[in-house]
């Protein structure tokens, strides 16, 4: 069938974004139905994107979307196969709870024939970056796999969760409810900067502590699990020798010497083709195939990067026995045991509130500096307060069930209606603040698209106020208030 069948098949208008799929799949060996798949799934992106960059806020620009999406296809997947079911290819899927198999090295994607699967799948093919600046090694690996499923989910709900019409969250297609619920709150913080170690400190902590605790607990990496105990004990160990200092002046002396004999005999193999044809040998023996050296040349290069680092530690040696130096040092040490054994010590549900309790405070001290000619924020956040509400953090629970979260999401929500009323962004209808906050919260339990569309009608009979909320003329919520006495208005357009 020709594309342009198949365009009006999926009853697609041909636009730009279509046009510029089209030419990538003409040099791609894709089967007919992989890029009926492909034009199918682009089209419900552009259907649903706009709701996604109303509701989520901070997401990319549609267009930014989209061509990474087609930068991924043209350059990063060589093939894609799909799948039927009651075949042996969705036999191995289905025995290993998959959907889709992505192959990085290869370009290679398996996946069942549907339009959230194979976007999924083209985005898991995609290699993250990481953009949180990293103060210790053993993070790098815990947190990458964070970034990389966080962004996936991310990234995929503008066709798991919205569909042009709703907005209806589907957990049971979140990969990793953890991951996602982590890294929505750095999104939601940030934005796409990241959270900064040094201004977010406490955050950037808590969302570590989680993630290394996470990869300890569920990854089954044995070695990154037993580096990770040696490490502690290390520097748990160190820790003992900075309270009592002959003892650690010593142990610095004597690291001071080994390494000064290591830099000797790197300096007689580096002095010596024999010598150092041996070593070559020697080391190749141990390591596996993969990590062997690849000549006598390369291991040079190595041993002149060993040399370097040995002085590095010598100069180090040197400056951690100066007062000064000394004293810095042991605070450091003292932080990061306390980092260690706090990653050991980390409950997931008390982390989870940790986590959500930081985020509202540092979204309270944002929302206390906005004024009047940056009250566009303010609509921002009050988006961004209502989807951090919606963030599952179970398969049964929302953010927002959370009763240990009530107070602090209660004080958000008042400063919320505050601001947005000193800043009139919002009508003031009624002078009672109890009343005011009642009827307003409802706002951040609605799942309507557009907050701007909000009508409210209110009525009062028999001591009871009827509360309706409609999204232009689609009523959405009633809610009943028991109050001895009323004033207010009977229609609110809500933003003025």
């Amino acid at each position: 069938m020709e594309k342009s069948k198949i365009l009006s098949k999926l009853n697609i208008d041909i636009k730009d974004y279509n046009n510029e799929l089209e030419k990538i799949l003409e040099n791609k060996l894709f089967s007919y139905d992989v890029k009926n798949l492909l034009l199918s799934m682009l089209y419900k992106i552009e259907n649903a994107y706009k709701d996604y960059e109303v509701v989520d806020v901070e997401v990319p620009s549609k267009r930014e979307y989209i061509e990474n999406l087609f930068n991924i296809i043209k350059e990063k997947c060589l093939k894609i196969f799909l799948v039927k079911s009651g075949t042996p290819e969705a036999e191995n899927l289905e025995k290993n709870n998959l959907l889709y198999k992505v192959d990085r090295k290869n370009g290679e994607i398996v996946c069942f024939q549907n339009e959230l699967v194979i976007l999924t799948a083209i985005l898991t093919l995609d290699a993250t970056q990481t953009w949180l600046e990293m103060p210790y090694e053993y993070m790098e690996t815990p947190i990458f796999l964070l970034l990389k499923i966080g962004k996936v989910d991310s990234e995929a709900q503008v066709i798991r969760d919205f569909n042009g019409w709703s907005w209806d969250i589907d957990r049971s297609k979140i990969k990793d409810i953890e991951y996602n619920y982590i890294y929505q709150t750095m999104l939601l913080v940030n934005g796409r900067k990241g959270i900064n170690n040094k201004n977010q400190k406490k955050l950037f902590n808590i969302i570590s502590k989680m993630a290394i605790k996470k990869y300890l607990s569920e990854a089954n990496d044995l070695e990154y699990n037993e580096n990770f105990e040696n490490l502690r004990k290390q520097k748990q160990e160190r820790l003992k020798l900075f309270d009592n200092k002959r003892e650690f002046i010593n142990q610095i002396s004597q690291e001071k010497k080994d390494y000064s004999k290591e830099i000797e005999r790197i300096d007689k193999l580096l002095n010596n083709n024999e010598l150092l044809r041996k070593e070559y040998y020697a080391r190749n023996e141990k390591l596996p195939n993969k990590q062997k050296i690849f000549s006598v040349s390369y291991l040079a290069g190595i041993l002149d990067k060993e040399r370097a680092d040995l002085i590095q530690k010598i100069e180090e040696c040197n400056k951690i026995i100066l007062p000064k130096e000394f004293v810095e040092q042991k605070s450091k040490l003292e932080e990061e045991v306390k980092f260690l054994n706090d990653i050991i010590d980390t409950n997931k549900d008390t982390a989870l509130i940790e986590l959500a309790t930081e985020f509202l405070e540092q979204a309270k001290s944002i929302i206390l500096k906005i004024n009047e000619e940056h009250k566009e924020k303010l609509i921002s956040w009050i988006y961004k307060i209502r989807c951090y509400r919606y963030i599952p953090i179970n398969e049964n629970l929302y953010m927002k069930d959370m009763e240990a979260l009530n107070p602090k999401f209660e004080e958000i929500i008042k400063l919320i209606i505050k601001k947005a009323q000193e800043l009139k962004i919002w009508d003031n209808f009624s002078e009672d603040k109890v009343l005011t906050y009642t009827i307003l919260r409802e706002i951040f339990d609605t799942k309507m698209i557009s907050l701007q569309n909000l009508n409210i009608q209110c009525s009062y009979q028999n001591k009871v106020l009827t509360v309706e909320y409609y999204d232009d003329t689609i009523i959405e919520i009633t809610k009943k208030i028991d109050i001895d006495n009323v004033k207010i208005k009977k229609k609110i357009k809500l933003f003025i």
